[in-house]
Protein backbone atom coordinates (compact mmCIF):
# COMPACT_ATOMS: atom_id res chain seq x y z
CA UNK A 1 0.00 0.00 0.00
CA UNK A 2 2.81 2.35 0.88
CA UNK A 3 4.57 1.50 -2.34
CA UNK A 4 1.39 2.25 -4.31
CA UNK A 5 1.02 5.65 -2.65
CA UNK A 6 4.63 6.41 -3.28
CA UNK A 7 4.26 5.69 -7.01
CA UNK A 8 1.06 7.73 -7.15
CA UNK A 9 2.83 10.75 -5.68
CA UNK A 10 5.68 10.43 -8.17
CA UNK A 11 3.22 10.18 -11.07
CA UNK A 12 1.34 13.24 -9.82
CA UNK A 13 4.53 15.28 -9.50
CA UNK A 14 5.60 14.21 -12.98
CA UNK A 15 2.20 15.26 -14.37
CA UNK A 16 2.51 18.65 -12.68
CA UNK A 17 6.00 19.06 -14.11
CA UNK A 18 4.72 18.23 -17.59
CA UNK A 19 1.83 20.67 -17.16
CA UNK A 20 4.25 23.39 -16.08
CA UNK A 21 6.33 22.79 -19.20
CA UNK A 22 3.38 22.87 -21.61
CA UNK A 23 3.69 25.12 -24.62
CA UNK A 24 4.19 25.24 -28.36
CA UNK A 25 7.63 24.94 -29.90
CA UNK A 26 9.25 24.96 -33.31
CA UNK A 27 12.71 24.66 -34.80
CA UNK A 28 11.59 26.59 -37.90
CA UNK A 29 12.97 29.80 -36.47
CA UNK A 30 15.98 32.08 -36.83
CA UNK A 31 17.45 35.28 -35.48
CA UNK A 32 16.77 38.52 -37.36
CA UNK A 33 18.29 42.02 -37.11
CA UNK A 34 18.12 45.32 -38.95
CA UNK A 35 20.47 45.28 -41.94
CA UNK A 36 20.95 48.71 -43.52
CA UNK A 37 22.11 48.81 -47.14
CA UNK A 38 24.90 51.18 -48.12
CA UNK A 39 24.16 52.54 -51.59
CA UNK A 40 25.46 55.60 -53.52
CA UNK A 41 23.13 58.45 -54.42
CA UNK A 42 25.36 59.77 -57.24
CA UNK A 43 27.31 58.28 -60.10
CA UNK A 44 31.06 58.65 -59.50
CA UNK A 45 34.40 56.89 -59.00
CA UNK A 46 35.50 55.46 -55.65
CA UNK A 47 38.61 57.26 -54.37
CA UNK A 48 38.80 55.73 -50.90
CA UNK A 49 37.30 52.88 -48.86
CA UNK A 50 37.67 53.57 -45.14
CA UNK A 51 36.39 50.26 -43.68
CA UNK A 52 37.10 46.56 -44.00
CA UNK A 53 35.03 43.39 -43.86
CA UNK A 54 33.25 42.70 -40.54
CA UNK A 55 34.48 45.97 -39.02
CA UNK A 56 32.35 47.60 -36.30
CA UNK A 57 31.18 51.11 -37.20
CA UNK A 58 29.02 53.81 -35.64
CA UNK A 59 26.33 55.87 -37.32
CA UNK A 60 27.95 58.74 -39.23
CA UNK A 61 31.35 57.09 -39.71
CA UNK A 62 32.79 57.64 -43.19
CA UNK A 63 32.69 54.40 -45.17
CA UNK A 64 33.43 55.40 -48.77
CA UNK A 65 34.68 58.56 -50.50
CA UNK A 66 33.75 59.27 -54.13
CA UNK A 67 35.42 61.61 -56.63
CA UNK A 68 34.14 65.17 -56.07
CA UNK A 69 35.62 67.09 -59.05
CA UNK A 70 32.45 67.25 -61.16
CA UNK A 71 30.27 68.13 -58.20
CA UNK A 72 32.60 70.92 -57.02
CA UNK A 73 32.37 72.48 -60.49
CA UNK A 74 28.58 72.30 -60.28
CA UNK A 75 28.68 74.06 -56.89
CA UNK A 76 30.92 76.83 -58.30
CA UNK A 77 28.58 77.32 -61.25
CA UNK A 78 25.59 77.53 -58.93
CA UNK A 79 27.40 80.10 -56.74
CA UNK A 80 28.14 82.24 -59.80
CA UNK A 81 24.51 82.01 -60.94
CA UNK A 82 23.36 83.08 -57.47
CA UNK A 83 25.73 86.07 -57.46
CA UNK A 84 24.45 87.13 -60.90
CA UNK A 85 20.85 86.84 -59.74
CA UNK A 86 21.58 88.99 -56.69
CA UNK A 87 23.25 91.62 -58.91
CA UNK A 88 20.16 91.63 -61.13
CA UNK A 89 18.02 92.37 -58.07
CA UNK A 90 20.27 95.32 -57.15
CA UNK A 91 20.12 96.60 -60.74
CA UNK A 92 16.33 96.31 -60.79
CA UNK A 93 16.15 98.24 -57.51
CA UNK A 94 18.29 101.02 -59.02
CA UNK A 95 16.09 101.14 -62.12
CA UNK A 96 13.00 101.46 -59.95
CA UNK A 97 14.57 104.30 -57.95
CA UNK A 98 15.55 106.08 -61.16
CA UNK A 99 12.06 105.64 -62.61
CA UNK A 100 10.51 106.98 -59.40
CA UNK A 101 12.75 110.04 -59.57
CA UNK A 102 11.71 110.57 -63.19
CA UNK A 103 8.06 110.46 -62.15
CA UNK A 104 8.72 113.12 -59.54
CA UNK A 105 10.62 115.33 -61.98
CA UNK A 106 8.02 115.00 -64.72
CA UNK A 107 5.23 115.69 -62.25
CA UNK A 108 7.06 118.80 -61.00
CA UNK A 109 7.56 120.02 -64.57
CA UNK A 110 3.88 119.42 -65.33
CA UNK A 111 2.89 121.39 -62.22
CA UNK A 112 5.17 124.26 -63.29
CA UNK A 113 3.62 124.28 -66.76
CA UNK A 114 0.15 124.29 -65.20
CA UNK A 115 1.14 127.36 -63.14
CA UNK A 116 2.45 129.08 -66.29
CA UNK A 117 -0.82 128.20 -68.02
CA UNK A 118 -2.76 130.02 -65.31
CA UNK A 119 -0.64 133.11 -65.89
CA UNK A 120 -1.15 132.78 -69.66
CA UNK A 121 -4.91 132.63 -69.19
CA UNK A 122 -4.67 135.86 -67.19
CA UNK A 123 -2.58 137.43 -69.97
CA UNK A 124 -5.23 136.44 -72.51
CA UNK A 125 -7.95 138.06 -70.45
CA UNK A 126 -5.86 141.24 -70.14
CA UNK A 127 -5.03 141.22 -73.88
CA UNK A 128 -8.74 140.88 -74.75
CA UNK A 129 -9.57 143.88 -72.58
CA UNK A 130 -6.78 145.92 -74.19
CA UNK A 131 -8.01 144.87 -77.62
CA UNK A 132 -11.54 145.92 -76.76
CA UNK A 133 -10.29 149.33 -75.61
CA UNK A 134 -8.17 149.68 -78.75
CA UNK A 135 -11.12 148.71 -80.97
CA UNK A 136 -13.41 151.26 -79.29
CA UNK A 137 -10.78 153.98 -79.67
CA UNK A 138 -10.22 152.99 -83.28
CA UNK A 139 -13.95 153.11 -84.07
CA UNK A 140 -14.36 156.42 -82.28
CA UNK A 141 -11.45 158.09 -84.09
CA UNK A 142 -12.57 156.67 -87.38
CA UNK A 143 -15.88 158.52 -86.93
CA UNK A 144 -14.08 161.65 -85.76
CA UNK A 145 -11.85 161.49 -88.82
CA UNK A 146 -14.91 161.32 -91.05
CA UNK A 147 -16.28 164.35 -89.22
CA UNK A 148 -12.95 166.16 -89.61
CA UNK A 149 -12.77 166.35 -85.78
CA UNK A 150 -9.55 164.35 -85.56
CA UNK A 151 -6.34 164.29 -87.52
CA UNK A 152 -5.11 161.50 -89.74
CA UNK A 153 -2.13 161.11 -87.44
CA UNK A 154 -4.35 160.48 -84.39
CA UNK A 155 -6.36 157.96 -86.38
CA UNK A 156 -3.23 156.12 -87.50
CA UNK A 157 -2.00 155.99 -83.90
CA UNK A 158 -5.17 154.30 -82.64
CA UNK A 159 -5.17 152.03 -85.66
CA UNK A 160 -1.64 150.95 -84.71
CA UNK A 161 -2.73 150.47 -81.10
CA UNK A 162 -5.52 148.17 -82.29
CA UNK A 163 -3.15 146.15 -84.45
CA UNK A 164 -0.71 145.88 -81.55
CA UNK A 165 -3.48 144.67 -79.20
CA UNK A 166 -4.60 142.08 -81.76
CA UNK A 167 -1.03 140.85 -82.16
CA UNK A 168 -0.55 140.65 -78.39
CA UNK A 169 -3.77 138.66 -77.98
CA UNK A 170 -2.72 136.28 -80.72
CA UNK A 171 0.67 135.87 -79.06
CA UNK A 172 -0.70 135.03 -75.62
CA UNK A 173 -3.28 132.67 -77.17
CA UNK A 174 -0.47 130.87 -79.04
CA UNK A 175 1.49 130.67 -75.80
CA UNK A 176 -1.52 129.23 -74.01
CA UNK A 177 -1.99 126.61 -76.76
CA UNK A 178 1.67 125.70 -76.53
CA UNK A 179 1.37 125.29 -72.78
CA UNK A 180 -1.68 123.06 -73.24
CA UNK A 181 0.33 120.82 -75.58
CA UNK A 182 3.15 120.70 -73.03
CA UNK A 183 0.70 119.70 -70.29
CA UNK A 184 -0.72 116.95 -72.48
CA UNK A 185 2.75 115.71 -73.30
CA UNK A 186 3.69 115.93 -69.61
CA UNK A 187 0.69 113.82 -68.61
CA UNK A 188 1.64 111.24 -71.21
CA UNK A 189 5.22 111.25 -69.95
CA UNK A 190 4.00 110.82 -66.35
CA UNK A 191 1.90 107.83 -67.43
CA UNK A 192 4.90 106.34 -69.25
CA UNK A 193 7.25 106.83 -66.30
CA UNK A 194 4.69 105.33 -63.93
CA UNK A 195 4.45 102.35 -66.29
CA UNK A 196 8.23 102.10 -66.10
CA UNK A 197 8.04 102.07 -62.30
CA UNK A 198 5.43 99.31 -62.45
CA UNK A 199 7.54 97.33 -64.92
CA UNK A 200 10.64 97.71 -62.77
CA UNK A 201 8.65 96.49 -59.75
CA UNK A 202 7.68 93.40 -61.72
CA UNK A 203 11.30 93.09 -62.79
CA UNK A 204 12.37 93.15 -59.14
CA UNK A 205 9.88 90.40 -58.30
CA UNK A 206 11.15 88.27 -61.17
CA UNK A 207 14.77 88.96 -60.19
CA UNK A 208 14.07 87.91 -56.61
CA UNK A 209 12.45 84.70 -57.84
CA UNK A 210 15.58 84.11 -59.90
CA UNK A 211 17.63 84.52 -56.70
CA UNK A 212 15.49 81.91 -54.94
CA UNK A 213 15.86 79.54 -57.88
CA UNK A 214 19.62 80.08 -57.92
CA UNK A 215 19.77 79.42 -54.17
CA UNK A 216 17.80 76.19 -54.62
CA UNK A 217 20.16 75.14 -57.41
CA UNK A 218 23.13 75.88 -55.16
CA UNK A 219 21.65 73.88 -52.30
CA UNK A 220 20.99 70.99 -54.69
CA UNK A 221 24.57 71.14 -55.98
CA UNK A 222 25.95 71.13 -52.41
CA UNK A 223 23.68 68.21 -51.56
CA UNK A 224 25.01 66.25 -54.53
CA UNK A 225 28.55 67.07 -53.39
CA UNK A 226 27.77 65.81 -49.88
CA UNK A 227 26.69 62.48 -51.37
CA UNK A 228 30.31 61.89 -52.40
CA UNK A 229 31.03 61.07 -48.76
CA UNK A 230 29.08 57.90 -47.93
CA UNK A 231 28.53 57.47 -44.19
CA UNK A 232 27.26 54.63 -42.04
CA UNK A 233 23.45 54.81 -41.76
CA UNK A 234 23.44 53.01 -38.39
CA UNK A 235 25.58 51.34 -35.76
CA UNK A 236 26.62 47.82 -36.60
CA UNK A 237 29.05 45.54 -38.41
CA UNK A 238 30.20 45.96 -42.02
CA UNK A 239 28.90 43.04 -44.08
CA UNK A 240 28.79 42.01 -47.74
CA UNK A 241 31.47 44.55 -48.68
CA UNK A 242 31.61 44.74 -52.46
CA UNK A 243 33.52 47.90 -53.38
CA UNK A 244 37.08 48.75 -54.34
CA UNK A 245 39.07 51.94 -55.01
CA UNK A 246 38.75 52.96 -58.66
CA UNK A 247 35.38 51.30 -59.08
CA UNK A 248 32.76 53.36 -60.93
CA UNK A 249 29.54 53.14 -58.92
CA UNK A 250 26.00 53.95 -60.01
CA UNK A 251 23.02 55.26 -58.11
CA UNK A 252 21.33 52.47 -56.18
CA UNK A 253 24.17 49.96 -56.55
CA UNK A 254 24.63 47.99 -53.27
CA UNK A 255 28.20 48.45 -52.01
CA UNK A 256 27.95 46.92 -48.52
CA UNK A 257 25.55 46.47 -45.63
CA UNK A 258 25.59 47.41 -41.95
CA UNK A 259 24.16 44.66 -39.72
CA UNK A 260 22.87 45.78 -36.33
CA UNK A 261 24.78 43.92 -33.61
CA UNK A 262 22.91 45.29 -30.59
CA UNK A 263 19.28 44.34 -31.16
CA UNK A 264 18.09 41.01 -32.53
CA UNK A 265 14.78 39.21 -32.48
CA UNK A 266 13.39 35.84 -33.50
CA UNK A 267 11.04 35.05 -36.34
CA UNK A 268 9.50 31.69 -35.55
CA UNK A 269 7.24 30.03 -38.12
CA UNK A 270 4.64 28.12 -36.10
CA UNK A 271 2.11 25.79 -37.66
CA UNK A 272 -1.35 27.28 -37.89
CA UNK A 273 -2.54 24.54 -35.51
CA UNK A 274 -0.10 25.77 -32.83
CA UNK A 275 -1.13 29.40 -32.44
CA UNK A 276 -4.60 28.88 -30.96
CA UNK A 277 -3.45 29.57 -27.39
CA UNK A 278 -0.63 31.97 -28.22
CA UNK A 279 -0.97 35.56 -27.10
CA UNK A 280 1.16 38.69 -27.28
CA UNK A 281 3.33 38.99 -24.16
CA UNK A 282 3.72 35.26 -23.46
CA UNK A 283 7.21 34.19 -22.40
CA UNK A 284 9.41 32.21 -24.78
CA UNK A 285 12.42 29.96 -24.17
CA UNK A 286 14.94 30.24 -26.99
CA UNK A 287 17.71 27.72 -27.64
CA UNK A 288 20.31 28.89 -30.15
CA UNK A 289 21.91 26.02 -32.08
CA UNK A 290 25.32 27.66 -31.78
CA UNK A 291 25.19 27.73 -27.97
CA UNK A 292 23.95 24.46 -26.52
CA UNK A 293 24.91 25.37 -22.96
CA UNK A 294 22.53 28.27 -22.44
CA UNK A 295 18.89 29.24 -22.95
CA UNK A 296 17.79 32.73 -23.92
CA UNK A 297 14.45 34.25 -23.07
CA UNK A 298 12.00 36.47 -24.90
CA UNK A 299 8.36 37.43 -25.30
CA UNK A 300 5.84 37.14 -28.10
CA UNK A 301 5.68 40.58 -29.71
CA UNK A 302 3.35 40.18 -32.70
CA UNK A 303 1.77 37.81 -35.23
CA UNK A 304 1.95 38.10 -39.00
CA UNK A 305 -1.39 38.85 -40.66
CA UNK A 306 -0.67 36.36 -43.44
CA UNK A 307 0.99 33.00 -43.72
CA UNK A 308 4.48 32.66 -45.09
CA UNK A 309 3.16 31.03 -48.25
CA UNK A 310 1.15 34.15 -49.13
CA UNK A 311 4.40 36.14 -49.35
CA UNK A 312 6.14 33.63 -51.61
CA UNK A 313 7.05 34.57 -55.17
CA UNK A 314 4.42 32.17 -56.54
CA UNK A 315 1.73 31.74 -53.86
CA UNK A 316 -0.33 28.56 -54.08
CA UNK A 317 -3.64 28.81 -55.93
CA UNK A 318 -6.14 26.35 -54.46
CA UNK A 319 -8.66 26.93 -57.24
CA UNK A 320 -6.69 25.09 -59.95
CA UNK A 321 -8.54 21.77 -59.45
CA UNK A 322 -5.64 19.83 -57.89
CA UNK A 323 -5.94 20.70 -54.21
CA UNK A 324 -3.65 19.23 -51.58
CA UNK A 325 -4.15 20.58 -48.10
CA UNK A 326 -0.87 21.65 -46.49
CA UNK A 327 -0.54 22.92 -42.96
CA UNK A 328 0.45 26.55 -43.21
CA UNK A 329 2.91 28.40 -40.99
CA UNK A 330 2.38 31.76 -39.31
CA UNK A 331 5.47 33.97 -38.73
CA UNK A 332 5.60 35.09 -35.08
CA UNK A 333 7.94 37.87 -33.96
CA UNK A 334 9.62 37.22 -30.61
CA UNK A 335 11.54 40.03 -28.96
CA UNK A 336 14.64 39.19 -26.93
CA UNK A 337 17.51 40.93 -25.20
CA UNK A 338 20.89 40.16 -26.70
CA UNK A 339 23.39 38.83 -24.17
CA UNK A 340 26.04 41.51 -23.65
CA UNK A 341 28.50 38.73 -22.74
CA UNK A 342 30.75 38.25 -25.75
CA UNK A 343 30.62 34.54 -24.94
CA UNK A 344 27.24 34.42 -26.63
CA UNK A 345 27.22 36.89 -29.54
CA UNK A 346 23.97 36.69 -31.48
CA UNK A 347 23.99 37.14 -35.23
CA UNK A 348 21.19 37.47 -37.75
CA UNK A 349 20.37 34.21 -39.51
CA UNK A 350 21.31 31.88 -36.66
CA UNK A 351 18.97 28.89 -36.27
CA UNK A 352 17.08 28.60 -33.00
CA UNK A 353 14.42 26.51 -31.26
CA UNK A 354 11.59 28.59 -29.79
CA UNK A 355 9.08 27.36 -27.25
CA UNK A 356 6.16 29.58 -26.23
CA UNK A 357 4.76 29.05 -22.73
CA UNK A 358 1.03 29.00 -23.45
CA UNK A 359 -0.17 27.71 -20.04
Amino acid sequence: MKTFCYHLIIISLFSVALAGCSGEGTDNAQLEADISPVIPKVNSTVTAVRVGDNQPVKKGDVLIVLDTATFKIAVSQAEIALAQAEKNVALADNNKTSASVNVSNVTANSDAVATTLTAAEADIASAKEQLQVAERNFDRYAKLLEQKSATQQQFEQFKANKAEAEAKLQSVVSKRNSLLKQIKAGRLEIANTRTQVSNTSEGISIARLAVKQAQVNLDAAKLQLSYCTIKAPANGIVSKKNVQVGQVVAIGEPLMAIANDNQVWVIANFKETQIEKMRVGQEVDIDVDAYSDTTFHGKVESFSQATGARFSFLPADNATGNFVKVTQRIPVKISMVADKNMKYPLRAGMSVNAKVKTN
